[in-house]
């Protein structure tokens, strides 16, 4: 690509990519008192119902920013789904009385569905019903960290969700280029940092439709993804350990750390055919021209 080409795109606004629809999302806001206290969650999912369904279906775990970038804080919700008819809900007994006390006096009338939560995000929801996990970023803040949740997990407003359990993924999503591009947005929606970017091919590319070079590119991209998150874990441990989290891991930057993500970075690379020690400036300027051109094809 010429130059003159590339800086002119990169000096432009970048256009939200019609392949990366349902790929990402902000998590649900419940919108009144449905969380739980971790006291209260054994008798609940103990309890029977009239019509003998667990309570389990509507009293889920709930993770938020902290619970990606910090210790796990064992969070748990009570989440009838969007749509679920009150004489429906009602049949889950102690979880129904618990939103009717907490949550109906504060919304009363003013809301339909009191008992459902304000913003679901339906969408996010079909979307994660697909897979066995996710990953997920916090929202805002200055560290760009990615990881895995089960898809048990009902994610907060606080997390971008991305609605994929493949280690392709995860991989270009740690990569230095994905980083680059997000700290470009950092003062932005996370649409603007999520929704724009151009991944090496079309995210929802057939595995069929590869070509050969691709098919070993994502191959090696998984590889170096599932290395760097085995790694990541060993040193996490169980998480239990306040000054081993994931803030704590990027703070300190372990040359370790650095050439795990390093061998990953050069993987990504790759997949895009550049060079692996392209200058910061030059790595922006080729996602702008490829966010451009993928916009103008579809």
């Amino acid at each position: 690509m010429a130059v003159a080409s590339v800086a002119r795109a990169a000096t432009s606004r970048p256009h939200r990519l019609r392949e990366n629809l349902g790929l990402f999302f902000r998590g649900g806001e419940p919108r009144g008192r449905f969380e739980l206290a971790e006291s209260e969650v054994p008798r609940l999912l103990a309890a029977r119902n009239p019509h003998g369904k667990p309570n389990g279906d509507v009293v889920r775990p709930w993770a938020g920013a902290a619970d990606v970038l910090h210790s796990p804080r064992c969070r748990w919700i009570i989440d009838f789904p969007p749509g679920t008819e009150e004489r429906e809900a009602a049949l889950y007994e102690r979880p129904y009385a618990l939103v009717r006390r907490r949550v109906l006096p504060v919304w009363g009338g003013r809301r339909a569905a009191w008992w459902c939560h304000g913003r679901p995000q339906v969408e996010m929801r079909v979307a994660l019903a697909k897979r066995e996990r996710f990953i997920a970023s916090p929202a805002s803040g200055r560290q760009h960290l990615f990881d895995w949740l089960p898809v048990e997990t009902l994610p907060a407003y606080s997390l971008v969700v991305i609605a994929r359990d493949d280690d392709y993924c995860f991989g270009v999503l740690h990569s230095k280029i994905h980083e680059r591009w997000t700290r470009r947005f950092q003062a932005q929606a996370p649409e603007a940092r999520f929704d724009t970017f151009p991944f090496p091919w079309a995210p929802a590319t057939p595995l069929g439709k590869l070509t050969r070079a691709q098919e070993e590119q994502r191959a090696a991209i998984a590889g170096a993804a599932r290395t760097l998150d085995a790694t990541r874990r060993q040193w996490l441990g169980d998480r239990s350990n306040r000054r081993h989290t994931l803030t704590a891991l990027y703070n300190a930057q372990p040359t370790w750390l650095r050439q795990t993500h390093a061998a990953l970075d050069e993987t990504v690379a790759a997949a895009y055919g550049w060079p692996g020690d392209l200058p910061d400036d030059d790595i922006l300027a080729r996602l702008f021209a490829l966010n451009h051109a993928r916009a103008t094809c579809a």
